[in-house]
Protein backbone atom coordinates (compact mmCIF):
# COMPACT_ATOMS: atom_id res chain seq x y z
CA UNK A 1 0.00 0.00 0.00
CA UNK A 2 2.35 2.08 0.55
CA UNK A 3 4.56 1.71 -2.44
CA UNK A 4 1.44 2.48 -4.18
CA UNK A 5 0.40 5.84 -2.72
CA UNK A 6 4.31 6.49 -2.52
CA UNK A 7 3.85 6.12 -6.80
CA UNK A 8 0.04 7.71 -6.77
CA UNK A 9 1.47 11.00 -5.06
CA UNK A 10 4.75 11.20 -7.06
CA UNK A 11 2.76 10.93 -9.99
CA UNK A 12 0.42 13.22 -9.62
CA UNK A 13 2.33 16.09 -8.40
CA UNK A 14 5.12 15.48 -11.33
CA UNK A 15 1.98 16.23 -13.84
CA UNK A 16 -0.02 18.54 -12.19
CA UNK A 17 3.26 20.44 -11.43
CA UNK A 18 4.60 20.03 -14.71
CA UNK A 19 1.88 20.81 -16.87
CA UNK A 20 1.04 24.56 -14.52
CA UNK A 21 4.61 25.11 -15.40
CA UNK A 22 3.64 24.89 -18.63
CA UNK A 23 0.54 26.85 -19.02
CA UNK A 24 2.73 29.19 -16.83
CA UNK A 25 5.30 29.44 -19.62
CA UNK A 26 2.59 29.62 -22.12
CA UNK A 27 0.90 32.17 -20.50
CA UNK A 28 4.08 34.43 -20.18
CA UNK A 29 5.37 34.44 -23.88
CA UNK A 30 1.58 34.29 -25.01
CA UNK A 31 -1.11 36.01 -22.61
CA UNK A 32 -3.67 36.69 -24.61
CA UNK A 33 -3.85 33.36 -26.60
CA UNK A 34 -3.77 31.69 -23.46
CA UNK A 35 -5.82 34.01 -21.56
CA UNK A 36 -8.63 33.04 -24.13
CA UNK A 37 -8.48 29.43 -23.22
CA UNK A 38 -9.13 30.44 -20.15
CA UNK A 39 -11.80 32.22 -20.91
CA UNK A 40 -10.56 35.78 -20.12
CA UNK A 41 -9.86 38.04 -22.88
CA UNK A 42 -7.04 40.30 -22.74
CA UNK A 43 -7.87 43.33 -24.40
CA UNK A 44 -6.50 46.03 -22.68
CA UNK A 45 -3.06 46.84 -21.00
CA UNK A 46 -4.54 46.17 -17.29
CA UNK A 47 -5.92 42.57 -17.89
CA UNK A 48 -2.09 42.11 -20.00
CA UNK A 49 -0.56 42.69 -16.94
CA UNK A 50 -2.83 40.78 -14.91
CA UNK A 51 -2.16 37.61 -17.22
CA UNK A 52 1.58 38.32 -16.39
CA UNK A 53 1.18 38.75 -12.57
CA UNK A 54 -1.14 35.32 -12.51
CA UNK A 55 0.92 33.25 -14.69
CA UNK A 56 4.33 34.16 -12.84
CA UNK A 57 2.65 33.79 -9.83
CA UNK A 58 1.52 29.76 -10.94
CA UNK A 59 5.36 29.03 -12.00
CA UNK A 60 6.93 30.36 -9.06
CA UNK A 61 4.41 27.76 -7.10
CA UNK A 62 4.61 25.08 -9.82
CA UNK A 63 9.09 25.67 -10.21
CA UNK A 64 9.05 25.28 -6.02
CA UNK A 65 6.91 21.97 -5.67
CA UNK A 66 9.28 20.34 -8.28
CA UNK A 67 12.34 21.69 -6.05
CA UNK A 68 10.40 20.25 -3.29
CA UNK A 69 9.33 16.77 -4.54
CA UNK A 70 12.98 16.94 -6.42
CA UNK A 71 14.72 16.74 -2.77
CA UNK A 72 12.04 14.77 -1.04
CA UNK A 73 10.56 17.35 0.97
CA UNK A 74 7.01 15.78 1.39
CA UNK A 75 5.70 17.96 3.94
CA UNK A 76 6.80 21.47 2.51
CA UNK A 77 4.90 20.39 -0.94
CA UNK A 78 1.92 18.75 1.08
CA UNK A 79 1.53 22.20 2.73
CA UNK A 80 2.37 24.02 -0.71
CA UNK A 81 -0.39 22.30 -2.08
CA UNK A 82 -2.76 22.47 0.52
CA UNK A 83 -2.48 26.43 0.66
CA UNK A 84 -2.50 26.35 -3.69
CA UNK A 85 -6.00 24.90 -3.35
CA UNK A 86 -7.45 28.59 -2.96
CA UNK A 87 -5.98 29.70 -5.23
CA UNK A 88 -8.60 28.19 -8.06
CA UNK A 89 -11.55 28.63 -6.13
CA UNK A 90 -10.52 32.12 -5.59
CA UNK A 91 -10.45 32.20 -9.47
CA UNK A 92 -13.86 31.01 -9.50
CA UNK A 93 -15.37 33.07 -7.54
CA UNK A 94 -13.18 36.36 -8.98
CA UNK A 95 -14.59 35.30 -12.34
CA UNK A 96 -18.53 34.61 -11.26
CA UNK A 97 -18.16 37.80 -9.56
CA UNK A 98 -16.90 39.24 -12.23
CA UNK A 99 -19.79 37.86 -14.58
CA UNK A 100 -17.47 35.72 -16.59
CA UNK A 101 -17.30 32.27 -18.04
CA UNK A 102 -15.69 29.48 -16.01
CA UNK A 103 -13.94 27.46 -17.75
CA UNK A 104 -13.59 23.51 -17.20
CA UNK A 105 -9.63 24.03 -16.25
CA UNK A 106 -10.38 26.13 -13.35
CA UNK A 107 -12.47 23.54 -11.14
CA UNK A 108 -10.61 20.68 -12.47
CA UNK A 109 -7.26 22.45 -11.10
CA UNK A 110 -9.39 22.34 -7.93
CA UNK A 111 -9.90 18.89 -8.08
CA UNK A 112 -6.25 18.12 -9.63
CA UNK A 113 -4.67 19.75 -6.48
CA UNK A 114 -7.23 18.33 -3.63
CA UNK A 115 -6.30 14.75 -5.15
CA UNK A 116 -3.00 15.83 -5.17
CA UNK A 117 -2.96 16.95 -1.65
CA UNK A 118 -4.64 14.36 -0.27
CA UNK A 119 -2.62 11.89 -1.55
CA UNK A 120 0.57 13.91 -0.37
CA UNK A 121 -0.86 13.67 3.84
CA UNK A 122 -1.62 10.30 3.14
CA UNK A 123 1.58 9.34 1.84
CA UNK A 124 3.31 11.13 4.81
CA UNK A 125 0.70 9.36 7.22
CA UNK A 126 1.60 6.36 6.47
CA UNK A 127 5.32 7.11 5.97
CA UNK A 128 5.01 8.42 9.59
CA UNK A 129 7.29 6.66 11.87
CA UNK A 130 5.73 4.16 14.86
CA UNK A 131 6.02 5.48 18.20
CA UNK A 132 6.90 1.81 20.75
Amino acid sequence: MRDLLHIAAYAVSVLLLVVMALLSVRGIVDPAGAAASFGVPVDDPSAYLYQLVYRSRNLVIAVAGLAFLFFGMWRALAILATVAIALPAFDIYALTQAGREVTVVHPATLVALAIMTILLWLRLALNRPEKN
